[in-house]
């Protein structure tokens, strides 16, 4: 989710995001830019309330409430991010550092179930490696107590590596802070609230001089998409075998499904990934491997590619397109309309799309038919979905516009509904049609056009 932006494409937010507690670092550290006097915390309260893209712009919005106290909010494409609200107090201590730089013993990443987690307790090693926090985050290093630094830090590691562990969000947090730091450099830490509706956590958390609670999800895992010996069984061995398929996007979700549903129905299948190679080549192989026709190559729509005729133009088959391509769909504050969103959504749907119709067609491809997949999104218009939804109108329009100037070209578009995928995957309980059945109802209406 963090460190690995092809593995975070498969994942909640669709790329690869932030820590929380990194944001609330960097937000505070520029908020104490101009302070020399030491300070030690007193309370601080924070909610993560979408994930920070690595690579984002950030907007960061600061409300001093009084001397000691300020109100931060991130904001990043229009869209709250996070809210931290931190108080301190002026330090007449020596600021000592006792801490070990790193942790004494190995630290392994817990898989936890629900049930697991609901019963948790435990405790974390506190360490604090000053000299490279200085290089991040300069002014918290300069003012505020190693001590206190470090029990803020546990408090990612406990979320992120123990409890819930590699499935994890990190939501919230609300600490105080005291001036009693006696007691074993630990974080300690009992589950005591468990809503297995929601996979929600609340963790009450202890450490010297820090008491409070932490508030954190048990993400869903990545969207499985059914194996190809299961697609077989669905599908009739030679009802698309008149066609060569290009599947834009069939790395993963919607255009790995067609992908095996047209294999299995006896179709020469190439996708493209952008990213996701070794996805890519996993289908491929997990189709080949039962004697069906697969290959892959990779391919950006938001650039010319010359390149994609080179494996294509062959007229021995009729070429199917199957254009899945897009940025990633959820995450958008509702009720807000952003220009920028919809210029990515756009730039996938439109412009991208209209260029690999262009590129297909104005060549020797043998071209013949277009599945463009709608969504239902138009119709029911969710209030974080608008920019969404208006992009696959207007890809609904181009599609009307290419048909109507190449008569001899049929494009199908159906407004699909919500399925489940990478895409869809949400820590609220959300219902997502099979895939498979959804697909496979349109794939043969395109073939009988």
């Amino acid at each position: 989710l963090h460190m690995d932006p092809i593995r975070a494409r498969r994942l909640l937010f669709g790329r690869q995001v932030v820590h929380g507690l990194h944001a609330l670092f960097w937000g505070v550290d520029h908020y104490l830019k101009t302070r020399t006097q030491p300070l030690e915390l007193e309370t601080v309260k924070a909610n993560f309330q979408a994930g920070l893209g690595v690579g984002q712009t950030v907007n960061c919005m600061y409300t001093r409430q009084s001397e000691h106290q300020v109100e931060i909010r991130l904001e990043t494409d229009e869209t709250p991010a996070a809210w931290i609200q931190i108080a301190w107090h002026p330090s007449s201590q020596q600021q000592a550092d006792t801490l070990p730089a790193a942790s004494q013993e190995p630290e392994k990443c817990r898989q936890r179930s629900l049930d697991e987690v609901a019963a948790a307790s435990g405790n974390l090693s506190l360490y604090f490696d000053k000299e490279y926090a200085a290089r991040l985050f300069p002014n918290l290093v300069r003012v505020l107590p190693p001590i206190q630094l470090a029990a803020l830090l546990a408090t990612t590691r406990l979320v992120g590596m123990e409890c819930p562990g590699h499935h994890s969000i990190y939501s919230g947090l609300n600490l105080t802070f005291g001036s009693d730091s006696a007691g074993a450099l630990k974080l300690n830490y009992q589950v005591a609230d468990c809503n297995k509706r929601l996979a929600l956590l609340l963790m009450d958390v202890k450490a010297p001089g820090m008491k409070g609670q932490i508030k954190a999800f048990l993400r869903p895992k990545p969207q499985e998409q059914a194996a190809f010996t299961e697609v077989c069984r669905e599908v009739e061995s030679e009802e698309f075998s008149a066609q060569r398929a290009l599947i834009i996007g069939g790395s993963r979700g919607l255009g790995e499904v067609t992908a095996k549903l047209l294999a299995a129905g006896g179709a020469e299948v190439i996708i493209t990934y952008y990213h996701g190679q070794q996805d890519a080549q996993q289908i491929v192989e997990e189709i080949v491997s039962h004697g069906a026709r697969a290959d892959c190559l990779p391919l950006n729509v938001l650039e010319p590619s010359q390149g994609l005729l080179n494996r294509i133009a062959n007229r021995s088959k009729p070429l199917y397109l199957y254009y899945f391509a897009t940025p990633a769909i959820f995450g958008a504050a509702k009720g807000r309309f952003s220009s920028q969103r919809f210029t990515t959504f756009s730039d996938y749907y439109v412009t991208g799309f209209l260029r690999t119709v262009q590129t297909l067609a104005d060549s020797s491809t043998g071209l013949q038919k277009i599945f463009y997949p709608s969504s239902s999104a138009i119709e029911e218009l969710p209030l974080d979905m608008g920019e969404y939804a208006a992009a696959k109108m207007a890809g609904e329009i181009l599609c009307d516009f290419l048909q109507k100037a190449n008569p001899a070209l049929a494009i199908h578009k159906p407004r699909l509904p919500r399925v489940a995928t990478d895409q869809t995957v949400s820590l609220l309980p959300v219902e997502n049609q099979d895939p498979v059945s959804v697909l496979l109802t349109q794939l043969r209406s395109l073939r009988q056009m």
